[in-house]
């Protein structure tokens, strides 16, 4: 099972991308019998399958064969059972008509399995240094098979992080990104562990250190009657294994941290890096919001004492054309900051005990060349940015 690396941007909900999206997703029918995919949308037309797949994705070789079609029998024995006794626990034999394999060994690479992790790269082609980057420790890959016989199958891989954090941030950076989760391509919340998601035959779920990525293999079926199917049989899973997993399934502090009003569904993005990219201010979550037209975005850095927070605070107001605001809580920073060749986008920032606070732009819905109109109808003025500052560190 080969991970395909992530080539198509998710900026935004536009046509292109939702095509590309739906690229990616008929690849990874097609291509890999058990493939970790990004998750998609709905609602894609077929043209814009073709229309979506450039000539360079196109040329990237036969898919494999697929997977043998399972007996009719294939479960009457209650499934098989998990050959990785560390991780056995979490996987229940049966689930929505489906078994584990009882022919397919499971595989497990890095701490006290028989393979190395250097081999997730394998799995995962292009995109292992990023799990690697998140603390990923240990990857057991399993798979169910239909009792009912056929070629249906449900792939897991589960992935033991150092930390919360990263396993958290490893979540939200599949279901996120480096897009726009109001965006018609981000999947949708479902029930299981600590947070999960589905998509168009995928599921994401997180608890404690833990991230499983669930996909549901079907190459007989079109890609409407897969998402139907896979609906039937990946919740239940997803509840299933979030029951089963250890850990707490409480979000990290600075997720935590995140009001709650107007964020959108599954809009949380955990940085285990400096935040911002500015070097020093450390890990903390982004929570996307939307009131009307209105789209801003409201970070959120938790430190370990006051002195902490404190820093992070003094290290934003270094930063070039950063100035010192009055009338929030011990005082506050604006600066305005800037993604690749995108516009600029304004940040107030204040500091509530140990917990320093941000409300910004959403540079998703801005582009280069709008009208100060356009600007304004999207955006916060500094005033209302500030008055949701206020807000945070009042109740802080």
């Amino acid at each position: 099972m080969r991970f395909p690396p992530e080539r198509c941007s998710s900026r935004g909900p536009s046509s292109a991308h939702i095509a590309r999206a739906a690229c990616r997703a008929s690849r990874a029918r097609r291509a890999a019998r058990g493939r970790v995919a990004r998750l998609v949308g709905a609602g894609v037309l077929a043209a814009a399958l073709s229309a979506g797949c450039s000539k360079k994705e196109e040329r990237q070789g036969a898919p494999p064969p697929p997977a043998p079609a399972a007996r009719p029998d294939a479960c009457a024995d209650g499934g098989g059972t998990l050959n990785d006794a560390a991780s056995a626990p979490f996987f229940p034999r049966t689930t929505g008509g489906f078994c584990l394999d009882p022919n397919g060994a499971a595989k497990a690479f890095g701490e006290s399995a028989p393979l190395p992790l250097d081999s997730i790269c394998d799995m995962f082609d292009g995109e292992c240094e990023i799990y690697k980057g998140f603390g990923v420790r240990r990857v057991v890959e399993a798979r169910y098979v239909s009792g009912a016989g056929g070629t249906a199958t449900v792939d897991v891989h589960l992935s033991k992080f150092g930390s919360t954090e990263g396993a958290y941030g490893m979540f939200t950076k599949r279901t996120v990104g480096d897009g726009d989760p109001a965006d018609e391509a981000t999947p949708r919340p479902i029930e299981g562990g600590g947070a999960a998601a589905m998509g168009i035959g995928n599921a994401y779920l997180w608890r404690g250190q833990y991230l499983a990525e669930i996909t549901y293999n079907d190459e007989a079926l079109a890609e409407a009657t897969l998402k139907a199917a896979s609906e039937k049989v990946l919740p239940g899973l997803v509840k299933e294994m979030g029951e089963k997993l250890p850990g707490e399934p409480s979000l990290p502090p600075a997720a935590l941290a995140l009001p709650g009003d107007s964020r959108i569904p599954l809009g949380i993005r955990y940085e285990t890096r400096d935040v911002l990219g500015v070097d020093g201010a450390g890990p903390g979550a982004f929570g996307y919001y939307k009131e009307g037209d209105k789209r801003y975005r409201v970070l959120a850095v938790v430190r370990d004492d006051v002195d902490q927070a404190k820093d992070v605070l003094s290290t934003l107001a270094k930063q070039p054309g950063a100035v010192r605001e009055k009338g929030i809580g011990g005082g506050a920073v604006r600066l305005m900051h800037k993604e690749g060749e995108g516009p600029a986008t304004e940040w107030l920032f204040a500091r509530a005990d140990k917990a320093v606070y941000g409300v910004g732009d959403e540079s998703r819905v801005l582009r280069n060349g709008m009208t100060a109109d356009e600007h304004a109808k999207v955006t916060l003025e500094k005033d209302a940015k500030a008055a949701r500052l206020k807000k945070l560190v009042a109740a802080r």
